[in-house]
């Protein structure tokens, strides 16, 4: 099996960053590309993440693995990075449809009342988006 290499994004990552976040409809805001973590296999980027830093909270974030790297344990070792530069409680936003697979890593649902403030707003529109079919959730890991 190759090698799933992590390093940190630089600034000539920003484009490629911005353009996998756009590919798979995640939130474009807030893409620091020094808040990110790059993920290359054989010197190709297969995956990119962040820990996003609110005022109240810090979130993992605008995790994406290319669609070629799927299936090789990119996200996996992503998180496990982003978490180790991260502090606890960590949170995340999710379609509820990952929600088993980020309880596998210990992540759990929590309530619109639970969430960080500055995560609340996304509790509300997922509120009105669940009219259309559109779910998502609020995980928190401890």
């Amino acid at each position: 099996m190759t090698d799933i290499i992590i390093r940190p994004a630089t600034e000539e990552d920003t484009e490629t960053i911005k353009a996998m976040v756009n590919r798979e409809r995640l939130n474009p805001l807030s893409l620091d590309w020094t808040h990110f973590l790059i993920a290359e296999i054989d010197g190709n980027i297969a995956g990119i993440g962040q820990i996003k830093l609110h005022k109240d909270c810090e979130e993992l974030a605008s995790l994406v693995t290319n669609p070629d790297y799927r299936g090789r344990g990119v996200a996996s070792k992503m998180i496990a990075e982003l978490e180790q530069r991260a502090g606890r409680p960590l949170y995340l936003r999710c379609a509820d449809k990952m929600q088993p697979y980020y309880e596998k890593f210990g992540y759990q649902v929590v309530t619109w009342r639970e969430a960080p403030q500055s995560l609340k707003l996304f509790g509300v529109l997922m509120r009105l988006l669940s009219i259309f079919g559109i779910r998502g959730l609020i995980m928190r890991k401890d």
